[in-house]
């Protein structure tokens, strides 16, 4: 699995872009993705994930995270040398307020948001209430089992901002 990540966001310079790639292939491994699997992912500001989300949403507003699918079917029935999942954008000015309000890390957002925005890119949506529901519960699951997971394995998933705690 191969996840391509980058920080356009000025502020954020701490972000441990080759951990927060392990925590995202931990995600795609949880989910049973094909070792062939790619997705991208881009930290940016507030007035970018804005942009995007008036553009291809039709919203005039920032949000935390936008998902962009390559395809709408889960997999194409052809063995492609790289499935392209599709991309991932996350806005740190976002993450970082829901961190506050939530009184969670920012480590603890940007997972979240991780596990939810790889969820779009496989065909989990929230536009009904039982879609909400299942979705919801498989971010739980996820979660909890990253967690463990993490633990068990000594990763040091809170180096994604250079804090010393993981999920508060």
């Amino acid at each position: 699995m191969q996840v391509l990540a980058c920080n356009e966001h000025g502020s954020f310079d701490d972000i441990d872009l080759e951990a927060v790639k392990k925590i995202a292939c931990e995600i795609m491994t949880q989910e049973k993705l094909p070792d062939n699997a790619e997705l991208s992912l881009v930290f940016c500001d507030d007035d970018t994930i804005k942009d995007l989300n008036n553009n291809f949403r039709g919203k005039n507003e920032p949000t935390d995270v936008l998902s962009f699918p390559m395809t709408q079917n889960k997999f194409v029935n052809f063995e492609p040398e790289t499935i392209l999942l599709g991309d991932i954008v996350i806005s740190l000015d976002t993450a970082l307020k829901q961190a506050n309000e939530l009184k969670h890390s920012l480590t603890t957002e940007i997972t979240f948001l991780l596990i939810h925005g790889i969820l779009h890119l496989i065909g989990f949506d929230h536009i009904n209430e039982d879609e909400r529901k299942v979705m919801l519960k498989r971010e739980s699951d996820i979660f909890t089992k990253l967690n463990s997971k993490t633990q068990e394995a000594n990763i040091n998933a809170s180096t994604v901002i250079g804090r010393t705690e993981f999920f508060a």
